[in-house]
């Protein structure tokens, strides 16, 4: 007669069990061993905005919060967000390698001029030894023919020769020395140059005006004359890009300025072919082209005299506008 209620009640017993053992969220589990994975320190440090939003949506669906099509919305979006981060990772390293290849790649142009330059300096100097000999030469011969009357003519047709073939010779070796000068300090220049680009590549800043938050970006970051950004310029806009997302609210105008040399519509027309330019490196490299425009405006707004090389250099800028941002 007690079996029955014995079994009933061991039953319930086990079933409470079952229903009390939390269930298992597998999706949760899955984006957790992924972030394992690529949410390093390192992650952290080379896309930190990435990083920051997922961790931001693991944790959001880590907190257990939430009604089924909620959770299931949330770990889409944190899978989302974990790729966009491994996405952001890898393309990093890449630039890294590129920028390290590029460094490799001035570094060998640097020595190849170098040793142009050496072997210039060597080839005059074997000229000018050259034509030193003929010289004594000529002028031996000359001697010997004090005596021979009837080879005195040649003697001095050779002289002259000599000395018309000497004076050609110092006049190549002189240019070829001034050009192997000319490659020396034009390799100076460009090893300057890269320093330069690398130190205000490395000191890019926000700053606050009346217009919003100003980055400006000055005439090292192009060739001379030229409107493309240089290739290491190109490759580092990284913290333009911190600045631009940090606002994604905000319009964005692009603005190039020249000196006042040359021509006015020729200024002009470069202002606006390097703005254009640094638009689309930003876009390139993620910016939304929606919110950004390019215009150039020549010499007409000067921030410095043009009447000193220092002035001039200030005013050829291109400037980044985030209007109505503050930082």
């Amino acid at each position: 007669m007690n079996a029955r209620p014995l079994t009933i009640l061991a039953l319930s017993a086990a079933l409470a069990a079952c229903a009390a053992a939390p269930k298992r969220d597998l999706a949760l589990e899955r984006l957790q061993a992924d972030w394992r994975e690529i949410g390093t320190p390192q992650a952290r440090e080379q896309a930190p905005l990435a990083w920051r939003d997922a961790r931001s949506a693991l944790d959001r669906l880590a907190s257990g919060e939430g009604k089924p099509t909620q959770r299931a919305e949330w770990a889409f979006l944190a899978e989302q967000r974990l790729q966009i981060l491994r996405v952001t990772v890898a393309g990093a390293k890449d630039g890294e390698q590129l920028r390290q290849l590029e460094s490799e790649r001035q570094a060998i142009l640097l020595e190849a001029s170098r040793r142009d330059a050496e072997l210039a300096r060597l080839e005059a100097e074997k000229l000018r030894l050259q034509a030193l000999a003929r010289s004594e030469e000529a002028e031996r011969l000359r001697l010997e023919a004090d005596s021979e009357s009837a080879r005195r003519i040649e003697v001095e047709e050779m002289a002259e020769l000599a000395r018309q073939e000497a004076d050609a010779a110092r006049r190549l070796a002189d240019a070829q020395a001034r050009e192997a000068e000319l490659a020396r300090r034009e390799a100076e220049l460009a090893s300057a140059q890269s320093i330069s680009l690398r130190q205000q590549l490395a000191t890019i800043r926000a700053v606050p005006s009346t217009r919003g938050l100003v980055i400006t970006l000055g005439d090292v970051f192009f060739a001379a004359g030229q409107a493309e950004l240089a290739v290491a310029a190109r490759d580092n806009l990284g913290a333009v890009l911190d600045v631009l997302a940090r606002h994604p609210d905000k319009a964005v105008k692009v603005e190039g300025h020249t000196d006042s040399s040359g021509p006015d519509d020729a200024n002009l027309a470069l202002s606006e072919r390097r703005a254009r330019s640094v638009r689309e490196a930003l876009v390139a490299q993620g910016a939304d082209p929606s919110r950004i425009s390019a215009t150039g405006y020549g010499e007409s707004q000067p921030i410095a005299s043009n009447d000193s090389a220092e002035g001039r250099a200030r005013n050829r800028r291109v400037e980044i506008i985030i209007e109505g941002a503050r930082e």
